[in-house]
């Protein structure tokens, strides 16, 4: 069991690095500044080493499930559940305390967040410690939390499927024949499709644009997922104003961000990002602070429908030429 309990520990725990950096002060000056590193913790190539460690960890702790009985595989699956709560809230955390663009982050920002409260924060310091807290910094964190909710999906999966059929559990008294799963899909209202793809397509390659219809009127699935050039959050926030004015209908928001993640990424400091359901739906099914750099408005006419409108860009332009 000792590569379980690892496991479970290692996902919760964050090992901060604490590195130094000149930076200018005035016309010939310079100072020193400590800020806070993660960048060791996420799957870029120079930090692959701890994601392939992270995954022989998680193969290992699979392993460690084959003797444990029914009872004790759910014992553990409520433990996983536990810390998909602590990611969950990480994610509401992570948008409610998002800053607009150019913003400095504060030095008490990871304490603002909870982190302490929600995961191990090794060498976290006090806030009057001053140490810097960079955007580089704040989105590794985001990209290792993403991998490990990665890996302890497919965890989760291992325990699911060693957990006995129902035929297995001893006799039982018959049960009615299970009712047939209906899942959702998003569906938008006459012409909202049309007018969504205006607002987007400026914001997409012109080979995923070929894709864009299709997938948001008929349901096509891409050949990949769309990269979306620009925040995350504001692809998210885009569905959100469109689904709370009915203008998507036909799923439930858990479908709605299953779908999004399944069908679009988007793109940061030149690489592709995925968006995670927990990510999605810290913004979509919660009460997180609304997008500060909205990309369109759904506006309710004096008749009670609703027109969509883009939002101008001002601060940032991600129109691909």
């Amino acid at each position: 069991m000792k590569h379980l309990k690892k496991f479970l520990t290692r996902l919760q725990t964050f090992e901060l690095h604490l590195i130094e950096r000149k930076v200018p002060v005035g016309p010939f000056g310079q100072q020193v500044k400590t800020g806070y590193d993660l960048r060791h913790e996420t799957h870029y190539d120079e930090a692959a080493v701890y994601e392939s460690e992270l995954r022989l960890l998680s193969d290992m702790a699979a392993l460690d499930l084959l003797p444990l009985h029914r009872r004790q595989l759910q014992v553990v699956l409520e433990q996983t559940a536990r810390i998909e709560e602590r990611f969950r809230s990480f994610w509401v955390n992570f948008h409610n305390h998002a800053l607009d663009y150019g913003q400095t982050y504060p030095a008490g920002y990871l304490h603002q967040m909870n982190l302490p409260g929600l995961f191990v924060m090794h060498n976290l310091q006090p806030t009057h410690a001053n140490v810097e807290v960079r955007e580089e910094l704040v989105d590794d964190l985001s990209e290792s939390v993403k991998l490990r909710e990665s890996l302890m999906a497919k965890f989760i999966r291992s325990v699911t499927a060693l957990l006995p059929a129902p035929e297995e559990q001893g006799s039982l008294p018959p049960e009615p024949a299970p009712v047939r799963p209906v899942t959702g899909s998003p569906r938008f209202v006459d012409g909202v499709a049309e007018r969504f793809l205006e607002i987007l397509k400026g914001y997409f390659t012109p080979e995923d644009q070929e894709q864009l219809l299709p997938l948001l009127q008929e349901n096509q699935s891409p050949s990949s997922p769309l990269l979306f050039h620009g925040n995350g959050n504001q692809l998210a926030d885009a569905f959100k104003q469109l689904y709370e004015a009915n203008l998507i209908v036909g799923c439930q928001k858990g479908e709605l961000e299953a779908w999004i993640s399944a069908n679009f990424a988007y793109v940061y400091r030149k690489q592709q990002r995925t968006l995670p359901p927990n990510y999605l739906a810290a913004i979509i099914s919660s009460n997180a602070k609304p997008c500060q750099s909205p990309i369109l408005d759904v506006r309710k006419q004096p008749d009670g429908t609703y027109t969509v409108f883009p939002v101008v860009r001002t601060q940032k332009n991600y129109t691909i030429q």
